[in-house]
């Protein structure tokens, strides 16, 4: 008997371990997709100026909680460009060590709908997600189960989103995660649930979007930012 559920156990183990290299596969076999966004030293200056954050270093931490750190509120009225913002958005991963992702393209279709792509640092999520305080009902869905992904997938994102009086209307209308796409019946049935958690994670940068919309290659925002953002590399 006891040999039998050796023989078992060391089926599961294996069986375990060949699902993991699976998805390990479908996952990786993808690169980012190229928006052709790019952005130069230019870009970055540009967008810095027009925040007007300052940003400063943290010292080294154990505690995912202390590697960050968002003080104050300022007015914003700009419009950024999609150059500025895939500058803006690459920025924290040589700031900030729980940073999530890398390697970001941000593209504003004429039609206003955006496109995202990059890579997923998989195992910072859980210190990601603690850092930024994100609740249990989005953190069960994502951070928890991203240190079981053996690869930093490529993701690819599209979505028709602006916000009203401070509310954030439009739906997500595609995303693909490596070369698995997340099913249509899914973004349509969990509208609410994707509009949540945008929200929050927009809220947990320390920003207050009073309107926000997407024209003529740009993105014009009005609302307020931090004064200043400090970060544990």
């Amino acid at each position: 008997m006891k040999k039998h559920l050796k023989q078992h156990k060391t089926l599961y183990i294996i069986l375990g371990v060949i699902i993991v290299l699976v998805i390990g596969v479908v996952l990786a076999v993808t690169s980012p997709k190229n928006l052709g966004v790019g952005y130069t030293k230019a870009d970055l200056n540009n967008v810095n100026k027009k925040l007007g954050i300052t940003y400063a270093s943290l010292p080294s931490s154990n505690d995912p909680a202390s590697s960050i750190k968002i003080s104050g509120s300022k007015p914003i009225s700009e419009q950024i460009t999609q150059s500025e913002m895939t500058a803006l958005l690459n920025q924290p991963s040589k700031q900030w060590k729980n940073y999530p992702v890398s390697n970001v393209q941000f593209k504003i279709n004429d039609d206003g709908s955006v496109e995202m792509t990059g890579k997923i640092m998989a195992k910072k999520f859980n210190a990601y997600s603690e850092a930024t305080n994100m609740p249990d009902k989005y953190k069960s869905l994502i951070a928890d189960k991203a240190s079981l992904v053996p690869v930093n997938p490529s993701f690819d994102y599209k979505g028709n989103f602006e916000i009203k009086n401070g509310k954030l209307e439009g739906e997500m209308t595609e995303l693909k995660v490596g070369s698995l796409g997340v099913p249509k019946d899914w973004t349509d049935n969990n509208k609410d649930f994707i509009t949540g958690f945008v929200e929050d994670r927009i809220n947990s940068a320390g920003m207050k979007v009073q309107s926000a919309t997407f024209t003529g290659g740009k993105l014009n925002i009005d609302g307020t930012v931090p004064e200043s953002i400090s970060f544990e590399k």
